[in-house]
């Protein structure tokens, strides 16, 4: 009996919906009481073999051979694939939320979020679990399942749509907009675990069951420098003949321009992340970007962020009374579970002498006066916040800003009592505005990359002595542009901006006189993670490709205290550098009977751009080279 391809992707596609459902009402549910999954996120209804026996391999002498749809689909499959693209907008919109918003605290918060040093854990119940180096499976595997379960299938059917059909030139622009957002989510999965399946997913294949091939990091990172040339090479956005979708894109609303100057600044992103590991690719996909006609990010108008669906669908929400910002309702909802780091609190105070003065009371009529990052004071609440503080949107003004220590131990953390600052967000119905004195209204966008970053990466591409028609200032001055850039995506005010880049110390320290590349390199990426934030995934990503910002891990030097639950002894000193592969992958026969694969499932083993460790064997940090 012939099993047509549609009728398995058919059967995928309803079973991904309804664990969709599902799984979409426990989208911000604080994770209390988790059981370990154990479902295969390969599994596909009605799939007994390779899932490709129904397709015909076509002629594909392109260099993008490998990577691009190159078979033809049966006459009955390609019927069924032209009735299907009145769904592509519906899947689109789906994909672009879900791929960095799916189950955020479990896939995201309680791991990136942490490793990155942006926040901690106050949570009790959570802290031996992932913010202490514990693998937990009820949380961690949600980002492999929901990446191969949900957008993988929304992937492969809206490409299949789009190609198999009589008109697949009509629908060239939206087709290769699909694949620039797929090379960003691979960014993403890639940079947690390394070595992943990807090339045959790329292809909008069903793999063969329990029998799922990996491609190792530099194939993967091959594959997506690939995806995006083809792509920025495909796209005309001057044919307006073109399919396109407007209010499905919940990124930039149909604006090819934006698509394509997005996929330069992740390009970009891409070959830094390589600068290590392999100078010679990097300079020459850095200096592409930098090339390209339609050029990096504008402005913080070109920002790709998730709007969530609690928003105005005037920004691309869909004004729902639930699905809020993800790192509001981890903090705030939750009643202070993630908090303010000492790392970062130590950063918003000592990074410049200037920003924006606040007052402590300290008596009746006594007070101090501090001054500190401006944007400290729109992200965060101080310490000491009650239910009542939570409900008025208002805190003590007898109280500071403090973070808490990641490797904090179980005294240190509370519930009870709210030590640490929380996200500043306004209590419903206010915060369904984006008030720019509360950053984390339940409204606001979570930016993955912006125009900020894309400044210091360029300040980066100028340090390294890369080529491009977009470089045209210093590294300095592009430190400085970044900084700006920051301040004006939280409107800080023009004085209180002004006053923080005036007192910013490397820019009053020589430190881009010195032709010290090492030390010029740490004050950029500081300030490039300080504007990064909130992204963890970047922000940790960077951070173990650097080893900048100097940030503390779970061993406590001063008093030799080690609060790494793990299980791996190395992370006793060391800083976690990956993420395990999920328990699920125990039916994985390519897994189970690959040992070298098995053998680098560690927390400890560093991914392949990550050339160096951060600490010694004492928990020190180390002497870095960044410049190869």
């Amino acid at each position: 009996m012939t099993h047509y391809i549609y009728n398995k992707v058919r059967c995928s596609f309803l079973k991904v919906s309804l664990c969709g459902g599902l799984m979409g009402a426990f989208l911000f549910s604080s994770c209390y009481d988790l059981t370990e999954m154990s479902h295969n996120p390969y599994e596909l209804e009605g799939n007994t073999g390779s899932g490709n026996s129904d397709i015909t391999p076509g002629d594909d002498e392109s260099p993008y051979a490998d990577i691009n749809l190159n078979y033809q689909v049966s006459a009955e499959d390609s019927a069924y694939w032209k009735d299907y693209i009145s769904s592509v907008p519906n899947d689109f919109r789906s994909f672009l939320y879900q791929c960095y918003y799916s189950q955020y605290q479990r896939a995201t918060n309680l791991t990136h979020d942490v490793y990155s040093g942006y926040g901690a854990y106050n949570q009790p119940k959570h802290m031996n679990g992932s913010p202490r180096y514990g693998y937990t499976d009820g949380w961690s595997a949600y980002r492999w399942e929901d990446f191969y379960n949900s957008r993988c299938t929304e992937y492969r059917n809206m490409l299949r749509a789009l190609k198999f059909n009589n008109a697949p030139e009509h629908y060239r622009n939206m087709f290769y907009k699909i694949r620039i957002y797929m090379a960003f989510a691979l960014l993403a999965n890639t940079d947690t675990y390394g070595d992943m399946p990807c090339k045959e997913y790329v292809q909008a294949r069903i793999p063969e069951e329990n029998n799922v091939s990996y491609n190792t990091q530099e194939e993967i990172y091959d594959c997506m420098f690939r995806m995006l040339e083809q792509a920025v090479d495909s796209i005309n956005p001057e044919d307006k003949s073109q399919y396109n979708i407007t209010d499905g894109d919940i990124c930039y609303f149909g604006d090819d321009y934006k698509w394509l100057r997005f996929a330069n600044t992740l390009r970009l992103r891409m070959a830094l992340r390589i600068s290590n590991v392999d100078p010679d690719r990097a300079r020459k996909e850095g200096e592409a970007a930098l090339n390209n006609k339609y050029g990096l990010m504008r402005s913080n108008d070109d920002n790709m962020q998730t709007v969530p669906k609690y928003a105005s669908a005037s920004i691309g929400g869909e004004d729902s009374g639930g699905d809020e910002n993800g790192m509001a309702m981890c903090s705030v909802a939750y009643g202070g579970e993630y908090v303010l780091s000492w790392d970062m609190e130590q950063f918003y105070r000592n990074l410049s002498t200037g920003g924006a003065q606040y007052t402590i009371k300290t008596g009746r009529t006594s007070s101090v006066t501090k001054t500190i990052d401006p944007r400290c004071l729109k992200c965060w609440y101080r310490a000491g916040m009650t239910s009542s503080t939570i409900a008025s949107g208002e805190d003590s003004q007898r109280e500071d800003y403090v973070g808490c220590h990641r490797n904090a131990q179980d005294d240190a953390v509370s519930m009870s009592v709210l030590n640490y600052s929380l996200t500043k967000t306004q209590p419903k119905p206010e915060s369904k505005e984006l008030n720019p004195d509360y950053y984390f209204n339940y409204s606001r966008p979570h930016v993955w990359l912006g125009y900020a970053e894309s400044l210091f990466l360029k300040a980066e591409a100028v340090l390294r002595e890369w080529t491009g028609e977009g470089l045209d200032m210093s590294v300095e001055d592009y430190v400085r542009a970044g900084i700006q850039a920051s301040m004006d995506h939280y409107q800080v005010s023009a004085d209180e901006a002004q006053s923080y880049i005036n007192g910013v110390v490397c820019l009053n320290d020589n430190t881009f006189q010195s032709g010290d590349r090492e030390r010029i390199l740490e004050a950029l990426i500081t300030h490039k993670w300080m504007a990064v934030f909130p992204n963890g995934n970047e922000g940790w990503a960077d951070f173990r490709r650097t080893d900048y910002p100097a940030l503390e891990g779970m061993y406590n030097v001063e008093t030799g205290v080690v609060t790494n639950t793990s299980g791996d002894p190395v992370l006793d000193r060391h800083l976690i550098k990956r993420i395990l592969y999920p328990n699920s992958e125990s039916a994985n026969q390519y897994f189970t009977s690959n040992a070298a694969l098995q053998e680098k499932n560690t927390q400890s083993t560093r991914l392949w751009w990550d050339v160096d460790d951060t600490n010694d064997d004492s928990g020190n940090r180390k002497t870095y080279n960044n410049f190869r």
